[in-house]
């Protein structure tokens, strides 16, 4: 074995040994004498890090018990304004929808430019995998197959708020985010997707009921958030994690970007009008609820000089302070809700993006899962 080979093996087998490992690196059998934990049948969970093979990105990951919330319906779209802000800001009203759902972990922030960065990359390698016949998909909906998405119409209009690794990704649709966790699952080991938009405001209240994660007080959200009220065309950029965090560690719940979820009541269906939660860096206070929501609608893609429109990028003003995070679910998904919660959600949606690949604006290719990889946190900081 040369030196080359032999430093080469040694590298590899201590990133095996320090990361891969899979579940039982993030499912500890005895209770953690130190840091947030949730306590399962299956045994304690506790925070990890999941680092993108490939790259120096890293994912914090915290964990979250399961619950029962009660949620309202969201606006229709009738109910919306042409950017999909909802009509009126008063507290929705009437018996709603109760929803339960099992433990799961969730991102400590917000995806960031840097996070995203390896999967915006998937177009060129896919494209350079199909001319050289490896790596090929027959179709989007393939169990390990995954688009790739093209680069954005205009850079620097996408990324006017979004110039550094910590800034929370802009524009992307959300099938661009069910892409991006399947993506991440695929290559990774282990499962991500969306959070349900009940799931979601769990997190948000980190079990409460209130109406922001810290009480109904809303003269102190500027303590936990990034919104209107201080924010100012002299400071464009965003990042993540620049105020307090709610108290299972979450950071920016409130402002920032509206956060991408799959709605609960409409799994499937929808070509536009899926949902973003929490305000965003240009909302009121009022619109910064746990409750809030915007929808997405056609003139989000107002820009798109494109037909169809990008099946991955939006170009609205409102898209630019929309992202995404992301969470792990404790139990296994069948998969008939990974093609639900990963592919896309309507007929016309599945044949827009079927016919952006066949102009080749777009890639499709399958991802080869490695070892799983995720990194334990004994006592994950609370702090940035």
């Amino acid at each position: 074995m040369s030196r080359t080979t032999c430093l080469t093996f040694y590298i590899s087998l201590f990133a095996s040994c320090t990361f891969a490992g899979g579940p039982e690196m993030r499912l500890v059998p005895e209770q953690p004498t130190e840091g947030r934990f949730v306590e399962t049948p299956r045994g304690f969970m506790v925070a990890y890090d999941q680092p993108i093979p490939g790259s120096n990105a890293v994912i914090k990951m915290l964990p979250v018990p399961g619950g029962t919330v009660t949620i309202q319906p969201p606006p229709s779209l009738e109910q919306v304004d042409e950017y999909g802000k909802p009509l009126t800001t008063e507290r929705p009203t009437g018996a709603g929808q109760q929803v339960s759902f099992g433990p799961y972990w969730i991102g400590k922030y917000e995806i960031t430019i840097e996070q995203y960065l390896p999967y915006r990359q998937l177009y060129y390698r896919q494209k350079k995998d199909a001319s050289e016949g490896i790596n090929q998909a027959n179709s989007p909906t393939d169990v390990d197959a995954v688009t790739g998405p093209t680069d954005v119409y205009d850079p620097d209009y996408n990324f006017e708020y979004s110039d550094a690794p910590d800034s929370p990704v802009p524009t992307v649709s959300q099938f661009a985010a069910r892409q991006y966790t399947k993506y991440l699952t695929l290559l990774t080991g282990q499962t991500y997707r969306l959070p349900l938009r009940s799931e979601w405001q769990h997190a948000c209240l980190a079990g409460s009921d209130s109406r922001y994660c810290f009480g109904d007080d809303a003269t102190r959200l500027g303590e936990f958030a990034v919104y209107l009220a201080n924010t100012s065309d002299d400071s464009l950029s965003l990042r993540v994690g620049t105020k307090k965090p709610n108290v299972w560690g979450l950071y920016d719940v409130h402002g920032n970007v509206a956060e991408l979820v799959i709605e609960d009541t409409a799994v499937t269906g929808l070509r536009e009008g899926h949902v973003a939660c929490g305000g965003d860096r240009d909302s009121t206070a009022a619109e910064c609820t746990a409750e809030s929501v915007v929808r997405t609608t056609e003139s989000w893609w107002d820009q798109d000089p494109d037909f169809p429109r990008s099946s991955w990028w939006m170009t609205s003003e409102t898209s630019r302070t929309t992202g995404f995070r992301i969470i792990a679910p404790l139990q296994p998904m069948t998969d008939a809700q990974k093609h639900a919660y990963w592919d896309a959600d309507s007929q016309e949606l599945a044949q827009d993006v079927q016919s952006r690949l066949e102009s080749g604006r777009g890639s499709l290719g399958r991802v080869t899962p490695p070892q799983p990889t995720t990194r334990r946190i004994d006592s994950p900081d609370l702090e940035k």
